[in-house]
């Protein structure tokens, strides 16, 4: 099912950060761990930033949230609640496949403006690898690290089912990683985790992304939309673009969430 929320850029972060910060609390209430897939780009900037200061109490509950039993407080300010991060699990939806350190490093990003000025275990923050010099054998790594994380079993060869994956929307229709035109890429059935060219990406190169068998496995896929794509993200929401990678984004039994900054 998909459902639209559209407001002013300071409205729109707090209902996602309150959104997200509900759908934490219950993932570990219900299974013991919150499983949140980041994206890239610039778009998600302000989200993270706004997600690691928290929300306040008074706002969360007047949004129709309930306050969880074992919520947690902002040690600054007690009147403001933040995501169980104790209990959450960082994952990636794609990369460039860059260094860390590069200016265009996804992770580099999500490290600054997030991960940096919350309270995650290090043993709970999985990047992707991008250090061998071998795409492919990287996107490799990353998939058998998945398949030990999420496999309940060895003959389990079902794609993960994470609780929340942030996602992006490319002013072509891409997202992760994925690419419109990419037929191999998005016609992949049995692979987690792949590599792919992106000659067309900003910038250009090689890049590792989750594919559509994952995405669509996901409890909830969350697209964060700035205002120039309103129209785009209304049609692709509406069914009107089947054939672009975002319009190819159906979770199986989950849920599609636009929040798009408009008004």
């Amino acid at each position: 099912m998909a459902h639209w929320i559209s407001e002013p850029l300071d409205a729109l972060l707090e209902k996602a950060v309150a959104f997200i910060t509900d759908t934490a609390y219950q993932a570990v209430a219900e299974r013991g761990r919150f499983t949140l897939v980041l994206s890239g780009g610039n778009t998600p900037r302000a989200l993270h930033k706004q997600l690691a200061k928290g929300i306040r109490e008074e706002r969360y509950l007047e949004l129709g949230y309930k306050l969880p039993a074992d919520v947690r407080r902002c040690t600054r300010d007690p009147e403001v609640i933040v995501p169980p991060w104790a209990h959450t699990l960082l994952f990636q939806g794609d990369e460039r496949y860059l260094p860390p350190s590069h200016p265009d490093s996804n992770y580099g990003m999500a490290r600054e403006t997030l991960i940096r000025n919350i309270c995650v275990k290090a043993s709970n923050i999985h990047r992707m690898p991008t250090e061998s010099g071998n795409p492919q054998a990287d996107a490799r790594s990353y998939e058998s690290l998945l398949r030990g994380l999420f496999r309940k079993h060895a003959s389990d060869d079902a794609p993960p089912s994470f609780d929340l994956i942030l996602l992006g929307l490319g002013d072509d229709g891409h997202t992760a990683s994925l690419f419109p035109g990419d037929h191999k890429s998005l016609d992949e059935k049995e692979r987690w985790v792949i590599a792919i060219d992106a000659p067309n990406g900003k910038p250009p190169g090689m890049r590792l992304t989750l594919t559509l068998p994952v995405i669509n496995e996901a409890r909830n896929a969350l697209f964060l939309i700035p205002p120039s794509r309103y129209d785009f993200a209304r049609s692709i929401s509406n069914g009107e673009r089947p054939e672009l990678p975002a319009g190819m984004v159906r979770p199986r039994s989950g849920n599609v969430w636009w929040f798009v900054e408009g008004g």
